[in-house]
């Protein structure tokens, strides 16, 4: 029988919380709503839970490794999980989900960030495929690319950038989630973490080079699938035969956007495109062509319909 491993609702984290329900079951983690206690304001908190590893005693709190003998990489991997909270925590952008507190209990350690209604970029696009506009792209896009602008600043690449990671908030608001694979980015040596079709080459070897560049090949295939409804064909396929499908075809894209989308997927880092001003001309371009892309539509309608009129 499998064991649900997330804590109890009703169940109070650091005499501050009180946990609500539970939002999902990952891997590494178990993310819940909770309740600040004397606030009243909701939060949302991730517990380390690395379920390859550990699992929860029969107190239904604490945890504890599957084997002794797993200890040991248990605590490395706790180790970049307290590295998140510390990155998120020097952070305040208003495109980037709010750091409120890192603490570490039950065996575990919990990181609260603020809670934000919505649903995530890929869920709208399965829930709302009619909505994704040129204007949607522009709207809910553009503050990523800043975002991603800020954390660059600082010497971070997120190394994580994809539609389930980008949060389309009731209020308006676009925050990029989860900073779990964040890196210094002149550090030397970097953990391999991948996820199919959002990233790039590199991110398959520990000594490769990353930087900025790297966050821009998952900026662009993010935008691919936004015009495209799929993610592009993962890269280690693309090495010795590139068949991805080009945009070419979808023509309520504007010509700029589509090469500027291709030039960050490109397998090379070098060929690729370095710099997201590039992407933020794009958008501003993507503006004007759907406009355009109205207008004329609008004017052969209305001859269709002065045609209509005349055999009439």
């Amino acid at each position: 029988m499998i064991v649900n491993p997330a804590l109890a609702r009703n169940h109070t984290l650091a005499n501050t919380y009180q946990i609500r329900r539970t939002l999902s079951v990952s891997e590494l983690s178990i993310v819940y709503v909770a309740r600040h206690i004397e606030q009243g304001t909701l939060h949302v908190i991730k517990e380390f839970f690395p379920s390859a590893l550990v699992q929860r005693k029969k107190d239904r709190r604490h945890i504890d490794c599957h084997e002794p003998g797993l200890g040991s990489k248990y605590r490395e991997m706790l180790e970049t999980f307290r590295s998140e909270a510390e990155i998120l925590s020097q952070i305040n952008h208003q495109g980037i989900i709010r750091y409120v507190q890192y603490f570490e209990e039950n065996g575990t350690a919990y990181l609260v960030t603020e809670y934000c209604k919505g649903i995530t970029l890929d869920q709208f696009m399965e829930e709302h495929p009619t909505e994704v506009t040129n204007d949607f792209l522009v709207e809910r896009l553009v503050p990523v690319i800043r975002a991603l602008e800020y954390i660059h600043s600082l010497g971070y690449i997120h190394r994580d950038v994809r539609p389930s990671n980008i949060l389309i908030g009731e209020d308006g608001q676009t925050k990029l989630l989860d900073f779990g694979s964040a890196v210094r980015y002149q550090e030397r040596t970097h953990t391999i973490l991948t996820t199919a079709g959002y990233s790039p080459i590199e991110f398959y070897s520990g000594r490769s080079v990353q930087g900025p560049v790297s966050d821009i090949y998952s900026l662009a295939a993010t935008l691919y699938f936004c015009c495209q409804g799929k993610a592009p064909i993962d890269v280690p396929k693309r090495l010795f035969h590139d068949t991805l499908e080009p945009l070419r075809d979808m023509n309520k894209v504007s010509p700029i956007l589509t090469r500027v989308i291709h030039w960050g997927l490109a397998v090379s880092a070098q060929k690729r495109c370095a710099s997201l001003k590039w992407f933020k001309v794009a958008m501003r371009a993507e503006r004007l062509w759907e406009r355009k892309f109205i207008l004329m539509n609008g004017k052969k309608k209305l001859a269709n319909d002065h045609k209509s009129t005349i055999k009439k």
